[in-house]
């Protein structure tokens, strides 16, 4: 009894997040706390679906904004609007990953003039996210048993968690928790390694071995090398609470199943969708799934095949390239 939540482009289905991700769910309410006086601009450090939702949204409603982004990934910025000049963008060079442009962002948003969006910790954020569950219940009817997507930062399946709890305390749509099953791209995968080994903390990795292994996963987005793991309230707790389950999927994994999908449902999707899809295989195969299930997959992206074929895109350029070697070594 599978119910696909599909968040990207899909006119024949009335899908039309024109960022192709659920990232711009938690665009919009984060962005409608900011008072209309504010004189500062917002920095934001994405591995690309968040940074891609906040640059066309912020172009889109003039709010200054800050984006700092590793340049392997700059190709993952795109609109099929023109951006506007307030919406600017720094490249992190030197083999840098999601990390180091988090690191980066944190700097620049305690400058004077610049503030942090906050992460895991905004509320707007998990409220945002967390749409994709309060959809799903309410067209289901009830709370379903099992809730599958990919996780970087975790905060996606938190997200899940808290709609979850929501919906417990509304009462209408039953009492029952359903049981989280998040999932990594190997060989990238602290959260799941971390989980199946029983432990609350994430074994720590040297910066070479997790760039290591970060550069051989298909889904970059999923790379956060601190995720909201451990801390009160994060993805170990709502894992625990709902007897949850977490997956590696591997890139060849991912890319059977992102076929699959587009074969059977005539879309395509994105390598982190892939691995959740690959995810809800394991377990089905495992005998995690029993045949009565109500089952909510979250394809966190897709339909970017489609939005090139209809609308010619327009790329965000970096104002500034960043390289931790050299500082800062050009100024567009």
């Amino acid at each position: 009894n599978l119910f696909i939540c599909f968040n990207g482009y899909w006119p024949e289905r009335d899908a039309h997040l024109s960022t192709c991700s659920f990232k711009e769910l938690e665009a919009f309410p984060i962005l409608a706390r900011i008072p209309e006086d504010n004189p500062k601009t917002l920095v934001v450090a994405s591995a690309g679906n968040t940074g891609r939702a906040f640059a066309t949204v912020c172009s889109k409603l003039k709010i200054p904004f800050c984006l700092v982004i590793p340049e392997q990934n700059l190709s993952a910025i795109w609109s099929k609007e023109p951006f506007d000049s307030c919406v600017r963008m720094i490249a992190v060079g030197g083999n840098g990953d999601y990390s180091d442009a988090i690191r980066i962002g944190q700097i620049i948003s305690q400058l004077e003039g610049f503030f942090p969006e906050g992460g895991a910790k905004n509320v707007a954020r998990r409220d945002g996210m967390g749409l994709t569950v309060v959809d799903a219940t309410v067209t289901i009817g009830e709370i379903p048993d099992h809730y599958f997507q990919a996780v970087g930062s975790g905060t996606g399946g938190i997200s899940a968690y808290e709609a979850n709890l929501r919906f417990l305390a509304d009462g209408r749509f039953g009492n029952k928790k359903m049981k989280l099953h998040l999932c990594q791209n190997i060989p990238f995968t602290p959260m799941t390694d971390a989980w199946k080994a029983g432990s609350r903390e994430i074994t720590a990795l040297s910066e070479i071995e997790a760039k290591k292994c970060i550069s051989q996963v298909s889904a970059k987005v999923l790379t956060n090398r601190n995720p909201a793991y451990s801390l009160a309230g994060g993805v170990y707790e709502a894992l625990a609470d709902t007897d949850g389950e977490m997956y590696g999927v591997t890139n060849d994994e991912s890319d059977k199943a992102r076929a699959l999908f587009e074969k059977l449902e005539g879309i395509d999707v994105s390598p982190a969708a892939g691995v959740a899809t690959g995810a809800l295989i394991q377990a089905v195969e495992a005998g995690k799934i029993a045949k009565k299930d109500t089952i909510v997959l979250n394809i966190t992206s897709g339909g970017y095949k489609r939005m090139r074929q209809d609308y010619p895109l327009h790329y965000l350029k970096p104002r500034i390239f960043w390289n931790r070697a050299l500082a800062v070594y050009h100024n567009g």
